[in-house]
């Protein structure tokens, strides 16, 4: 293997480590709450990413995580179903309407697309706003129920009502989620959506159905979408469709954000700008009114002296020092020839 792949290696591994475990040195609920919605929010910036592979943007990607958030929700409180089964359901919920709405929305680009995504998004939030003997109306679900006792492979019957029981949970189910969007992202579906993102009109000479990959692709980022709300819900146990709410216009905002900053050219920089962002809005709390100027703030700093994001930090760090060292061991020879 080559260094930078066992880089890679071990730079997960020190990922997978930290966030097994953050909550057992914390040793707070507080906290491990927090690191729940940090790790949902990755999940949430890396399927938004999954729409740039064919080079558009979405702000309504959390209209499909309210309703994976509902659907999941729903079906938990008044048909009793089993936590699996609702989430799973929930996240297929927003994928199928996301599998709908595709084939219209994907027949336009651009701001055109960015427009219909939102609409679409307070579409579905205020279908849950005045949709009051289903979805609560404004006042929302309360009391959606926790995952309770789950039958693990070797691991038999556990609980998952704990605070640090759903962490972990959360972050299996999340971890799952980005192994399967990375095989994606390299495999012949991924390659197609890269060839239709540099060029649509030479795609479909060669044979590519642009519409069909297209439609593919967006039901495929909204259904996770639609898991990453689910998660939500059941960690929260109480969801509303107000403006100031997780389903809001702002949080797409921020998801965005997290992928810009992180770096949206690689799989790990909305992974990075979500967790980097979501502890700098967490440590900002008490300044709530400027959170949306310190990030925007790091935003622009971030693209103006970072253009590729936090991920390639390393890198430049690296070809600072690298660039340093060949001048200091340059430097005695040519004051060595001058004097000669």
């Amino acid at each position: 293997m080559s260094r930078k792949t066992i880089n890679k290696i071990w730079g997960w591994a020190a990922i997978a480590l930290a966030a097994i475990a953050a909550p057992l040195v914390l040793g707070s609920i507080y906290w491990t709450s927090v690191l729940t919605t940090i790790v949902i929010n990755v999940l949430l910036a890396v399927s938004l990413r999954t729409i740039f592979l064919i080079g558009e943007f979405s702000l309504g990607h959390v209209g499909f995580m309210c309703l994976g958030a509902y659907a999941s929700s729903l079906l938990s409180m008044k048909a009793g179903a089993p936590f699996g089964l609702s989430l799973f359901a929930g996240a297929l919920m927003a994928g199928l309407v996301a599998l709908g709405l595709g084939y219209p929305f994907m027949r336009v680009k651009g701001i055109y697309f960015v427009i219909l995504t939102v609409m679409a998004s307070e579409s579905f939030r205020n279908l849950a706003m005045n949709w009051e003997d289903l979805t609560g109306g404004f006042g929302g679900l309360v009391g959606i129920p926790a995952p309770g006792m789950l039958n693990i492979p070797f691991l038999g019957e556990v609980d998952f009502g704990g605070f640090n029981e759903y962490y972990y949970l959360t972050l299996t189910v999340v971890a799952f989620s980005l192994f399967l969007i990375h095989r994606l992202e390299r495999s012949r579906l991924g390659f197609t959506w890269l060839a239709i993102r540099e060029t649509d009109k030479q795609a479909a000479a060669v044979g590519i159905n642009v519409l069909r990959y297209k439609v593919i692709n967006f039901s495929i980022a909204c259904f996770f979408a639609g898991l990453g709300g689910a998660l939500l819900a059941h960690s929260e146990q109480t969801i509303s469709p107000q403006a100031g709410s997780a389903f809001g216009v702002m949080t797409t905002m921020y998801l965005l954000i997290y992928m810009v900053v992180g770096g949206k050219s690689r799989f790990t920089g909305p992974v990075c700008g979500a967790v980097v962002l979501s502890l700098v809005m967490e440590f900002t709390r008490p300044m709530q009114e400027y959170q949306p100027m310190i990030v925007g703030a790091i935003a622009i700093a971030v693209v103006l002296f970072f253009p590729e994001g936090l991920v390639s930090i390393p890198e430049k760090i690296g070809t600072w020092f690298s660039t340093a060292s060949e001048t200091t061991a340059e430097a005695p020879v040519k004051g060595s020839a001058h004097k000669g």
